[in-house]
């Protein structure tokens, strides 16, 4: 399992400011996959070592920002997955353009 990046990070913080219960998970979590799709990237999350309750919370976030990403033209939208209390996923879907998967420069811009 890899750790998780500044972005993958980044947009996790959102989830908790929204959901204060999750905040404590988010130090438990690594990218056990990071898979390129047709679309953009799906980034498969998984918990080391965490001994707190899973409570039943469903729900796919996204604040709507867009996220300025080099060699994107249009950039990226994002959606992350939480299924009984767990933060499953982070999907990150490009607009109908070619990208290599490269998270490292980008910039959170405002409502799409």
């Amino acid at each position: 399992m890899k750790e998780l990046n500044d972005l993958e990070l980044t947009l996790l913080q959102a989830l908790a400011a929204k959901y204060p219960q999750l905040q404590s998970h988010i130090a438990h979590l690594k990218a056990a996959e990071r898979k390129l799709t047709p679309k953009g990237l799906d980034v498969t999350l998984a918990y080391e070592n965490f001994t707190g309750n899973f409570d039943d919370l469903d729900a796919l976030f996204s604040n709507g920002e867009n996220i300025a990403i080099k060699g994107l033209k249009n950039g990226l939208s994002y959606v992350i997955d939480v299924t009984m209390g767990q933060i499953t996923a982070i999907e990150f879907s490009t607009y109908n353009e070619k990208w290599d998967g490269n998270l490292v420069d980008f910039k959170i811009l405002g409502k799409e």
